[in-house]
């Protein structure tokens, strides 16, 4: 049988040949069917009805009321009281955490965009909706089957009169079908999922600059409650000591017993204050862990010192025209208005007819070796159109629910556009309160300090009573730690204005695409940061 097959392979171009110059003769030659299947091109017309994207706010500043460009510098406090500016209209660095003249925050930053499982995630969901797009863009193309079978068949001869019959029957046939997308149907599916696979790329950006907005702020976080456990460990032995003295002046005879127990009161006080905020440390030191994508006993966080961070001196503020072309939730947004846009197009191009070519050409023969004979030819071929006549008003509702959610999601679009503008006239107003209140906590502890010295000094010479010594004791302890938040909060919410103006890293496979075109993406692996991650194409 084998020898039969080779047998015609070999005759199989002469065969073909012979067959073309009869089928000339014929009205129709299967060639120009194939022709006909396989040049057909998607004109026609679409429904997807032009995007309308809300305009940008025109207003020229995020805050009611003016904000001054020059924050002063604060004395006293190191690097946390900076003079700092506001350069309006200036761009954010890429990798904005490195103002912070911080080791230990760059590697903090470098090791959680290298490991995080959320960014992993949202790369995942990226390639896929890459893959999707690729799946639905092969409707364009005519579909191509072959179908070779084999078959050995016995037929009794009690249905036609005559003896059984018992015959091999083989069959090859090409198959062949397009859907001409006359009504542009084909083409909205594709916009409305290059606009998913867009919203999934602004999404991962997004992810990349919330991960480096949260690490440098946990970070950011520990070193400040480290150093509120090294004060509050201060003023233990602080109080410590002064009841050593009062003990001592209790033994001597100069103060009442009354006075030892206030102060041994006061100084359980202080230290029970100290299990809370260890407590607090190691939540945020687990925290950090888990942004790092490890377990808090496998970290290796590294000790983290406030007073060596250094305050970023200038602060860039997009313009407000600039901020919804740069904030990648913004143009998730709206790239999902695309989405929802082509959605509706998609529903009212479904009202319309589907039609469908279809076509097949092969051979059939009992015989491999007669299989590419002129009379084993065998071919069809067909169009077909599909029109929904009643339906009960489903596709009315469905393109009447598509155009409310497209409201929905332009009602989406504005929310985030207000949330954003928010975010940022908070972000800017913080960093301009947050100096003062370091200014005036500043102020206080050095009047606090200087009342607790002096009270102490007096109470050793007997010229004011406990009581006196007790508040100014109290008030240096308050303000001590207050100058810490207040420190701490300057970094913090410096760094939430960077994050608000859209500053962040992320990899040139993941930045922006133009609309409505198919996305192409570096097959080689990204630079280090975030080298572990693989790109979309794959």
């Amino acid at each position: 049988m084998a020898g039969y097959f080779a047998k015609g392979m070999k005759l199989f171009p002469a065969r073909i040949k012979f067959l073309t110059s009869v089928r000339r003769r014929k009205s129709i030659s299967w060639r120009v069917v194939l022709f006909a299947l396989c040049a057909a091109v998607p004109a026609g017309c679409s429904f997807e009805p032009p995007l309308k994207v809300p305009p940008a706010p025109t207003v020229k500043s995020y805050t009611s009321g003016s904000i001054s460009k020059k924050i002063p510098a604060i004395g006293g406090v190191g690097a946390a009281g900076q003079a700092q500016a506001f350069a309006y209209g200036a761009k954010v660095e890429a990798r904005w955490w490195k103002l912070y003249n911080s080791k230990a925050i760059d590697s903090l930053v470098h090791r959680a965009i290298v490991n995080s499982p959320t960014l992993a995630a949202a790369v995942a969901t990226l390639q896929e909706a890459h893959q999707n797009l690729k799946s639905v863009e092969g409707d364009f193309f005519p579909q191509v089957g072959l179908s070779p079978t084999a078959q050995r068949i016995r037929q009794s001869g009690a249905g036609f009169g005559g003896p059984t019959r018992t015959y091999s029957l083989y069959t090859g046939v090409l198959q062949v079908s397009y859907d001409p997308d006359i009504f542009g149907l084909n083409r909205i599916v594709m916009h409305s999922f290059k606009a998913q696979e867009d919203q999934q790329r602004y999404a991962l950006q997004e992810a990349y600059l919330t991960l480096e907005g949260n690490t440098v702020t946990t970070a950011i976080q520990v070193a400040s409650l480290e150093s509120r456990v090294n004060t509050t460990k201060s003023l233990v032995r602080n109080e410590a000591y002064i009841l050593k003295i009062i003990r001592q002046q209790y033994h001597l005879g100069a103060v009442t017993y009354l006075d030892v127990v206030n102060q041994e009161s006061q100084l359980a006080a202080t230290q029970a204050t100290l299990p809370p905020l260890e407590q607090s440390l190691s939540a945020a030191r687990h925290a950090l862990a888990v942004l790092l994508g490890r377990i808090p006993s496998q970290a290796h966080i590294p000790s983290l010192n406030l007073d060596r961070l250094k305050l970023p001196a200038s602060l860039p503020v997009s313009l407000p025209s600039t901020l919804v072309h740069r904030r990648p939730d913004i143009l998730s947004a709206e790239a999902q208005l695309e989405a929802g846009d082509a959605q509706v197009g998609e529903a009212v191009a479904k009202m319309y007819p589907l039609i469908q070519i279809t076509g097949n050409i092969g051979f059939e023969n009992g015989r491999i070796a007669n299989f590419f004979d002129a009379s084993s030819l065998i071919w069809s071929v067909a169009g077909g159109l599909t029109q929904t006549i009643f339906d009960g008003g489903t596709l009315e509702a469905n393109k009447r629910a598509a155009e409310a959610a497209l409201r929905a999601v332009v009602a989406d679009y504005k929310i985030t556009i207000l949330n954003d503008f928010s975010q940022v006239a908070n972000a800017l107003r913080a960093v301009q309160n947050d100096a003062r209140t370091l200014q005036y906590e500043q102020q206080a502890y050095v009047s606090a300090l200087r009342a607790y010295k002096l009270a102490r000094w007096e109470y050793k010479a007997g010229s004011v009573d406990y009581t006196t010594l007790l508040t100014a004791q109290v008030q240096y302890q308050q303000s001590s730690l207050a100058v810490v938040t207040a420190q701490s909060q300057r970094y913090e919410d410096t760094a939430a204005l960077f994050v608000a103006m859209g500053g962040g890293w992320w990899p040139k496979q993941y930045r922006t695409v133009h609309k409505h075109s198919v996305v192409e993406v570096s097959k080689t692996q990204m630079t280090r940061p975030a080298a572990t991650h693989p790109t979309v194409g794959k």
